[in-house]
């Protein structure tokens, strides 16, 4: 089994929500698993993202609020093939951005939520105590990953909207923060849903944050 692990955050210009999203997860796991958040690689790009963009200001401004580590700027990536097809879990801000990514790759279906849609399934898994206890970073988000498609029915909210992460790019600081803070939270519940980790590994360090990714 690969001791890597790839998550792929996917929104529409990947100049707000999905830098967002990569940053508060790298952060989340760096927090839980130290020097093992090393073998989780995460990238985000976009469904439609124009020419020469990059990432916005206010990203910066959102995780000083969240009180999160920044992050580089980084010039905008369009949503290829090639990236679904290498992710072992596909994160989207929407439904929308869910459809897009199994239109273009119908067999990432099991693999592709919304960060919404994941975050309600985790809590029942770890409420459940469904994931192995003691397993490796990436193994036990494999583990998600194959338990995660059998609660979609079970966990689906009566309101199918409640899974998404509208798009507040723009907005006022304060009504991105708060969409900011539903994401946040929701990458949390999913880090926190993972077999708890090895203590022996660390803390975590600058140095991972910076060659770790």
């Amino acid at each position: 089994m690969r001791t890597r692990f790839e998550v792929l955050l996917v929104c529409t210009a990947n100049v707000s929500r999905s830098p967002l999203a990569a940053a508060l997860l790298r952060h989340h796991l760096i927090e839980r698993f130290g020097e093992s958040a090393a073998t989780v690689r995460v990238t985000s790009s976009g469904t439609r993202v124009p020419t020469g963009a990059g990432t916005d200001p206010d990203v910066a401004e959102l995780l000083r609020r969240l009180r999160r580590p920044a992050a580089p700027a980084q010039v905008a990536r369009q949503l290829e093939e090639e990236q679904v097809r290498a992710a072992d879990l596909v994160v989207t801000m929407t439904r929308e951005h869910r459809s897009h990514v199994i239109r273009a790759v119908p067999v990432a279906q099991r693999r592709t939520f919304t960060a919404l849609e994941l975050a309600r399934i985790a809590r029942r898994l770890r409420e459940g105590r469904r994931l192995p206890a003691g397993a490796p970073l990436a193994a036990g988000l494999r583990a998600l990953v194959d338990a995660a498609p059998a609660w979609r029915g079970p966990t689906a909210p009566d309101d199918p909207a409640a899974d998404d992460l509208v798009d507040v790019h723009g907005e006022p600081v304060e009504e991105q923060l708060r969409v900011a803070r539903r994401l946040d939270e929701a990458l949390r519940v999913v880090v926190d849903c993972l077999p708890a980790p090895q203590r022996s590994s660390g803390t975590g360090s600058s140095s991972v944050e910076a060659t770790g990714w």
